[in-house]
């Protein structure tokens, strides 16, 4: 699992776990990130407005993350 952090400047994946901000885990799997990655749903678990562009950068920084 990693954890997502919603941050002034958008939403950052937080590898470490050590990021200031509120924060959501999500798992690895490629079923799991593409069935929970949507910006309503992380709207939701964040509590903050997250934009289709806030969600295209968090997809692209897991892809990083996993070689996917």
């Amino acid at each position: 699992m990693v954890r997502l952090v919603a941050s002034g400047n958008g939403v950052k994946v937080d590898v470490k776990a050590k990021l200031d901000g509120r924060g959501i885990y999500i798992c690895l799997s490629k079923e799991c990130r593409l069935s929970k990655l949507n910006a309503g749903s992380l709207s939701y678990g964040l509590k903050t407005m997250v934009t289709a562009e806030m969600t295209v950068s968090v997809i692209k920084q897991l892809r990083t993350l996993v070689n996917d």
